[in-house]
């Protein structure tokens, strides 16, 4: 989708949402916000981001914490900028390769490290949001619950095909069919380190384990941060219920259909909570003050990158 065609999408769910919700009433809701449970919201999203450093320098130990730190905060002010929330993987996967790699297989091995770190992220997401819709199927139903399990095993045979030879072999050669040697260049060298980097990956399970782990962390604090925010706007709901709410939202925005799952997030927020009985002003307010957390985050990016980050490409 073009991105002035996922613009106009954000921009229409905007409008509708502003549409059907109290404006003023949202506008009350976040004007009597408690500054303190704000505040809190703000370091437990910041706390996100670095168990989501740690948990990459879990894959590459190589490399200093700090320094995936800034690379991680970049990677917010692309995923705002750029169509598609996964485009600020794809940019901290590009640029760790290009700063951080010694040579094509090392650059191989970090871009695999990156996508198996997103892979076992979304994992500990789904982990975490099927034990609160678990907890609350009485509000959600099962068929989610259900949808989630499915996910989750695709993902598991997904992540376990690309590391099985036959399955890479089969890849390699659909690929390499007739091809000559700009595709070779471009795509099928790049692609081969890739996948041997991948099973090497595999072939660390308590690595894998650890990960996982870690993603779960992470989607901790992020529910956590959440739910101070919510308390902050006046929802006062079980852990096991933003668990739930946060998770969905999650997956729901990486559809590339909006820019920076704008209008996604808000919709989603208002009529996930509706489920719970939260009114559509406090669960709208919500979805902004997430939104306005993401800018500053990517603000704080933006800074890193013009700086620290700048200052070690001209070193």
């Amino acid at each position: 989708m073009r991105p002035r065609l996922k613009a106009l999408v954000s921009a229409l769910l905007i409008a509708l949402l502003l549409w059907r919700v109290d404006v003023a009433e949202v506008g009350r809701v976040l004007a009597m916000a408690s500054p303190g449970l704000m505040a809190l919201a703000g370091l437990l999203f910041f706390l996100m981001h670095v168990l989501n450093a740690l948990k990459l320098r879990v894959l590459l130990p190589e490399l200093r914490a700090g320094r995936l730190l800034a690379y991680t905060l970049v990677a917010q002010l692309y995923a705002l900028v750029l169509p598609g929330q996964l485009a600020g993987e794809a940019v901290k996967a590009y640029r760790l390769s290009r700063g951080e790699g010694r040579g094509g297989d090392d650059g191989g091995r970090i871009v695999s490290a990156v996508v198996f770190d997103k892979v076992t992220g979304i994992a500990g997401l789904l982990l975490l949001t099927g034990g609160g819709l678990a907890v609350q199927s009485a509000s959600f139903g099962g068929g989610l619950l259900v949808a989630v399990g499915l996910v989750l095993a695709g993902l598991a045979v997904a992540t376990g095909l690309l590391a099985w030879a036959p399955a890479r072999s089969l890849l390699l050669a659909l690929l390499g069919w007739r091809a000559g040697p700009r595709r070779e260049a471009l795509l099928l060298g790049p692609l081969r380190r890739f996948l041997e980097a991948w099973r090497d990956q595999m072939r660390r399970p308590g690595r894998a384990v650890l990960s996982v782990a870690g993603g779960i962390a992470v989607q901790v604090a992020a529910v956590a941060g959440s739910q101070s925010l919510g308390l902050a706007v006046g929802i006062d709901q079980p852990f096991s219920v933003w668990c739930a709410v946060i998770g969905l939202m999650s997956v729901i925005v990486l559809m590339p259909v909006t820019v920076a799952g704008i209008g996604l997030r808000e919709a989603s927020l208002v009529g996930l909570l509706d489920l719970v009985g939260v009114p559509h002003a406090q669960s709208l307010a919500l979805g902004f003050g997430i939104l306005a957390f993401q800018v500053m985050v990517a603000l704080l990016g933006a800074v890193i990158d013009l700086t620290v980050l700048r200052e070690r490409r001209t070193a």
